[in-house]
């Protein structure tokens, strides 16, 4: 009955990267202590105790795996697919507007559904909630892939700046 070929959030479950120590890193499902129905938490963990790097715990599978693939503890991967977005053969830039613009459709489409709190969205409210997951996610790989001239040179701070006013020193 729940077949992983009807369903449309099963296409969007990620697979997990690698660690950036190299290691594999896995996702673990806990019962949270402080909560007293115990309720499961997901996480990601690198599987070299040494390394120690975990992810954010969250209420979903999918979210602990997007989370840590999107953070710095996670190993890009070179390339990769966005299940419901094709970005074949196109620019750093247009890839990165692309992104923003179908982020931005979907931020409003959540609050749209929050807005309606109709009964029957929740399954809508999910996929919405993970493709949005999946685009920051993306997000995150295009800035590191394509940046931008301004974020490869940051400005650099003056040491002759100015003290600030009031606090001026007396020779």
């Amino acid at each position: 009955m729940n077949d992983t070929n009807e369903n449309p959030i099963y296409e969007l479950k990620p697979e997990i990267n690698f660690c950036t120590c190299g290691c594999e890193a896995r996702l673990v499902k806990e019962r949270s202590a402080e909560s007293e129905k115990g309720k499961l938490r997901y996480v990601v963990r690198c599987l070299d105790e040494i390394c120690g790097h975990q992810g954010r715990y969250t209420q979903y599978p999918w979210q602990a795996i997007l989370e840590w693939n999107k953070s710095p503890m996670s190993e890009f991967p070179e390339d990769f697919q966005i299940p419901f977005m094709n970005l074949a053969g196109l620019s750093g830039e247009e890839i990165r507007q692309r992104l923003n613009e179908h982020r931005m459709a979907l931020e409003q489409k959540i609050k749209q559904l929050r807005a309606e709190k109709v009964s029957g969205n929740t399954e809508e409210m999910k996929i919405a909630r993970l493709q949005l997951m999946w685009v920051i996610y993306a997000q995150s790989w295009a800035k590191l892939k394509f940046p931008r001239e301004d974020e490869l040179n940051p400005p650099e701070r003056n040491a002759e700046t100015p003290a600030p006013t009031g606090q001026t020193q007396e020779a």
